[in-house]
């Protein structure tokens, strides 16, 4: 990212863009404040300690790492009986109570994804939080409509079904930016407007790059402020989640695997005590086509093929909304993506297809050394 600060001039104020001139600084305050968590600014927590790691474990988690490929998105693409197929219309609502989020975990997640999306560079976010704004205002009375009589109390995010929606505002606004996303442009920060310039880095010129860019970032932050803390600001006490796993250490391939598996279960374990889903299982995947008894041997050595399953995720409605309406990438697949980085930490290389129904995400994992 290239960002090059330059003072407004003097001479000529600076142009305002056509959705925002409308309106004034206070309308704007008062409308962002149902979005607080998306578009605030945080301090990092920080750790004073690395979990007992030593330079020769993060050395060869690193040339693991640097030698394997992670995707972090889900794909949808045929893959046997998992083959992912779009709901054939708008979904229906949830039809059975979900638990509430806890705060700082609801933040945990918005305000990765927002950031995520900021650092990829691919319109300025004054834009994007208006753009929020205003589908939000357009989609968020048929949205209650589906739930009535239920009253959805606006901005309260521990509440699975605001948390459902305003998840799915977030990605299906950044999905619907991807296709015109600029790779230069001006940026207003801040209450006098600064201009900043912003470029996007080279790597990341083909915005058909962007959905698996967000995911990743996304996932990473995720998975950092399990481990080390997450500091919502100086208002409020920094969160620790307890039984985040670090990052995998151990030399042998099936060795890694194994605990690797163990790993994402206490992750899965962290999100249901947070109130992301009802449950979530984690086991070893046994379907698939019939092996000898040496291929079975050679692949207990360097692949794992694992099965997880969330049921009643706080993001299923949205999920399923964003595929049909085609705007499914990037996807609110938060616990695919800090799955991946704790594998991509950890030196094992994944991949994973996701299936969704009424009431569950059911995703196959392919995890290799």
């Amino acid at each position: 990212m290239c960002r090059a600060r330059v003072a407004p001039r003097a001479s000529v104020a600076p142009r305002r863009r056509v959705t925002a001139r409308a309106m004034t600084r206070r309308d704007v305050v008062s409308a962002y404040a149902a979005l607080a968590p998306l578009i605030a600014t945080t301090r990092r927590a920080e750790s004073a300690t690395r979990d007992g790691d030593d330079d020769d474990d993060d050395g060869r988690r690193r040339a693991a790492r640097d030698a394997r490929a992670n995707a972090y998105a889900p794909t949808r693409e045929n893959a046997g009986n998992f083959a992912f197929a779009p709901p054939p219309s708008a979904p229906v609502p949830v039809k059975f109570p979900r638990k509430p989020l806890e705060g700082a975990f609801a933040v945990l997640l918005l305000r990765s994804a927002y950031e995520a999306i900021d650092d990829v560079d691919m319109l300025p976010m004054d834009e994007f939080q208006a753009t929020s704004w205003k589908f939000r205002a357009s989609e968020w009375e048929p949205y209650k409509y589906l739930y009535e009589p239920l009253r959805i109390e606006q901005g309260k995010i521990t509440d699975p079904l605001y948390f459902d929606f305003v998840t799915f505002v977030q990605m299906a606004c950044a999905s619907r930016a991807i296709p015109k996303a600029a790779k230069v442009f001006e940026e207003r920060t801040g209450a006098e407007g600064l201009v900043t310039v912003v470029r996007r880095d080279p790597a990341l010129m083909d915005n058909a790059n962007l959905p698996e860019a967000i995911a990743e970032r996304c996932g990473k932050k995720i998975y950092e402020r399990l481990r080390r803390g997450f500091d919502r600001g100086e208002d409020f006490d920094v969160a620790y989640f307890k039984g985040t796993p670090a990052p995998v250490s151990a030399r042998g391939g099936k060795e890694r695997l194994d605990l690797a598996v163990e790993g994402m279960r206490d992750i899965a374990e962290v999100f249901v005590r947070s109130g992301y889903a009802l449950r979530i299982s984690v086991d070893y995947d046994l379907r698939g086509a019939a092996q000898s008894d040496a291929e079975m041997a050679s692949s207990a050595e360097r692949e794992r093929r694992v099965r997880v399953r969330v049921n009643g995720p706080a993001t299923l409605w949205g999920a399923r909304e964003l595929v049909s309406r085609g705007l499914g990438s990037p996807s609110t697949e938060y616990l695919g993506f800090c799955l991946t980085a704790f594998l991509d930490e950890s030196g094992v290389g994944s991949s994973y297809s996701e299936r969704l129904t009424e009431t569950e995400i059911d995703m196959a994992w392919t995890l290799n050394v």
